[in-house]
């Protein structure tokens, strides 16, 4: 593999961990319990957490990155290393949040990690 395809993964993958990073942290931000008081109950957690400006800059970072990835690379490979979000969003839900993730949403994330593998393997390889 060429340097400069590394760099690419490297910033694909380190703006999907940006994304991963930035929704824990949303999550997080807003409470784990359904909140019935409303939108201004809503608003206030968002505007008061310090979690939600974690993960906003965060996602600052993401953009630079994905933007970054984008001049070097085509789009036809770059997106669909984005769906790796996806199985990082799980894996931090199942080890930050601790949510309970059914076999099914295994199996769902296995496919998502293969039709990656089969969408982009020609090119890294």
């Amino acid at each position: 593999m060429m340097p400069s395809m590394l760099i690419v993964i490297a910033l694909i993958l380190g703006s999907c961990a940006c994304d991963v990073v930035g929704q824990t942290c949303f999550k997080l931000g807003v409470g784990h319990e359904a909140s019935g008081s409303g939108v201004s109950a809503l608003l206030g957690k968002v505007f008061r957490s310090p979690l939600i400006g974690v993960g906003v800059l965060v996602y600052v970072l993401e953009f630079v990155l994905w933007f970054s990835a984008l001049s070097r690379a085509q789009l036809s490979f770059a997106f669909p290393f984005a769906a790796l979000t996806y199985v990082g969003v799980v894996l931090a839900s199942r080890l930050v949040l601790r949510e309970r993730i059914s076999l099914r949403r295994w199996v769902g994330i296995g496919t998502i990690v293969l039709g990656v593998a089969l969408v982009t393997g020609q090119q890294l390889g």
